[in-house]
């Protein structure tokens, strides 16, 4: 009878051991997916902030000017010391049938401006585009890239930190003569705009 005693106490207790073990599995999953969803849903409510707008408002054969302008109520922050915190994605064809696509780290922030005004910040003190504010921006093709050639179809995407893009599409059918574009917004707003190629 001693030795039944002892193999019952055994099994009782390696299933109470199973049982704390799934519990413990159990409690700490829930509690990790209850986090990943906080987070998401932290992100998605700095998404919502994020509203971005892009102009096309030049293009020469190794370089695009545009401006980026700031809808939301988040601050897009340009650049750090030491890197870049958006990316600027080129996109152009060739021939009708090929097309080149860039991922621009290395690109040049002209101007920050107030909207609408010629009221601009000094750059090495503001370097965020703010709420109703907008940058000037320039993109140099990387070296080696073929240049866009007249009338071609060019698109150009500004990426945020955020997550959040702007990107117009425009045709350029010579360099200096009219483009017009179809612009979204990180909303996904759709706007269409005519600038001079200059």
């Amino acid at each position: 009878m001693g030795l039944s005693v002892s193999i019952a106490s055994a099994i009782v207790f390696v299933g109470w051991i199973a049982l704390i073990g799934a519990v413990s599995t159990s409690l700490l999953s829930t509690m990790n997916a209850l986090g990943s969803m906080v987070n998401s849903a932290s992100d998605d409510k700095i998404k919502l902030g994020v509203q971005l707008e892009l102009n096309i408002t030049s293009v020469q054969a190794r370089e695009i000017n545009f401006s980026v302008t700031n809808m939301g109520s988040r601050d897009i922050f340009l650049r750090n010391e030491s890197f870049t915190w958006n990316s600027v994605i080129v996109c152009y064809n060739i021939s009708d049938s090929q097309w080149q696509s860039y991922l621009i780290e290395n690109y040049t922030v002209l101007t920050i401006n107030v909207t609408g005004t010629d009221a601009s910040f000094n750059m090495s003190s503001h370097s965020c585009i703010k709420p109703g504010e907008e940058a000037s921006i320039e993109a140099d093709l990387p070296s080696g890239a073929p240049e866009i050639p007249p009338n071609s179809l060019i698109t150009v995407v500004f990426a945020s930190h955020y997550g959040v893009s702007a990107s117009e599409e425009a045709f350029v059918s010579q360099y200096g003569e009219l483009i017009s574009g179809f612009g979204s917004s990180g909303a996904g707003a759709y706007s269409v705009a005519e600038d001079y190629v200059r």
